[in-house]
């Protein structure tokens, strides 16, 4: 056995387990906008800001310009999206929808006026309108192309978006994702977010006996997207974190599962109840809220606040009506107060050096390459 399944086999005596027990905890459950339910979305759809004519009237502007100084995804940055109205609506949007509520959407672009190679850059601008974009694996792509590839995604190294199955509800690395929605399925692929923060308050009200593992936390595999500076294995990450008087959620299942494969291991009896516990939690009906994306809109979820699931799909025949969305990575280190155990602090990586962040905000362990 190796020495890291050695480490796993005794989750409970390592050091990141002896060290939760003086993490700070909240023990009272949270009633602000974070801890919504389905119930508070039925009768309302302000989480749905349609783009008004003016937005719409400087982003046609902004991507002309752009077209005919010859730039693209590859070439653009920050300074080139200087924008008046659509940026400080950006950054509103940032800061009372995303950052509180924890998701929203944006609607009414028209995505059939414009190429797929105008969106991509547009879309990546309105990233860097938000904070700093990051490229999404190994191979420093910056966009993601969420579309059925014919892999399998209980391979090990596959991940979901390369895939048209089921994705479990989970947080992405990031501080922000955003979904452009290119092409619809032919059926199925019902986005899903359900608030992380709800689930905790249903948790300090059933199972508080399950807390001391929560905020201990798992162990992820990497996916193969490790940098030089990393293992294929993390250390333990805690499923919540409290910080500053932020409460904020980490949870992938599926790369808890998979780490345990590559550490040739398994959970214990008491980590398989608090999984199962916590998939059951976030598929309750009135927990969950679903939508269908639409040609043009855009998803914005907090990484911190609600998981997002998507169902399964039946794709169209024809490559070009394909389901395709483009995904965008976002950091914005002021939206979320995090502890260094939930950051999962590497200097070794350098990110701890990042101009612009906190000390207490240390460093964000990522495989991406950043974009100011």
């Amino acid at each position: 056995m190796s020495n890291t399944a050695a480490t796993l086999k005794k989750p409970f005596e390592s050091n990141s387990y002896r060290l939760s027990s003086q993490r700070a905890r909240r023990l009272e459950p949270v009633s602000d906008s974070s801890a919504w339910r389905l119930a508070d979305f039925q009768s309302r759809d302000d989480w749905i800001i349609q783009l008004d004519q003016s937005h719409l009237d400087e982003i046609e502007a902004m991507i002309n310009r752009l077209v005919q100084q010859g730039k693209t995804i590859h070439s653009v940055g920050k300074e080139d999206f200087q924008t008046g109205n659509f940026s400080a609506f950006l950054q509103n949007f940032c800061r009372e929808d995303i950052a509180k509520r924890g998701f929203g959407l944006l609607r009414g672009f028209p995505a059939r006026d414009y190429s797929t190679e105008q969106i991509e850059m547009f879309f990546w601008g309105v990233g860097m309108l938000m904070g700093k974009c990051v490229s999404q694996n190994a191979a420093g792509d910056r966009l993601g192309h969420v579309r059925d590839q014919g892999l399998d995604y209980n391979a090990l190294n596959v991940r979901g978006y390369q895939t048209r199955s089921h994705l479990p509800f989970h947080c992405d690395p990031s501080d922000i994702v955003g979904l452009f929605c290119l092409n619809k399925a032919k059926s199925g692929g019902l986005s899903s977010v359900v608030s992380g923060i709800s689930m905790y308050n249903e948790i300090l009200r059933e199972h508080p006996e399950y807390l001391d593992l929560l905020y201990r936390g798992f162990i992820y595999d990497r996916r193969g997207e490790e940098t030089e500076f990393q293992s294929s294995l993390s250390d333990f990450v805690p499923v919540y974190g409290y910080y500053g008087g932020d409460l904020s959620i980490r949870y992938v299942r599926k790369s808890m599962e998979t780490a345990m494969q590559k550490a040739a291991t398994d959970f214990s009896d008491e980590e398989y109840k608090v999984l199962d516990y916590m998939e059951e939690l976030s598929h309750r009906e009135d927990l969950v809220y679903s939508m269908m994306l639409e040609p043009g809109d855009m998803q914005f979820c907090n990484n911190y606040l609600v998981l997002h699931s998507r169902t399964d799909y039946e794709d169209h025949e024809t490559l070009p009506d394909k389901r395709h969305m483009l995904r965008l990575w976002v950091q914005i280190p002021e939206i979320r107060a995090l502890a260094p155990e939930f950051i999962e602090l590497d200097t070794r990586s350098g990110w701890s050096r990042r101009e612009g962040i906190p000390a207490t905000q240390a460093a964000r362990r990522n495989s991406a390459r950043e974009y100011a």
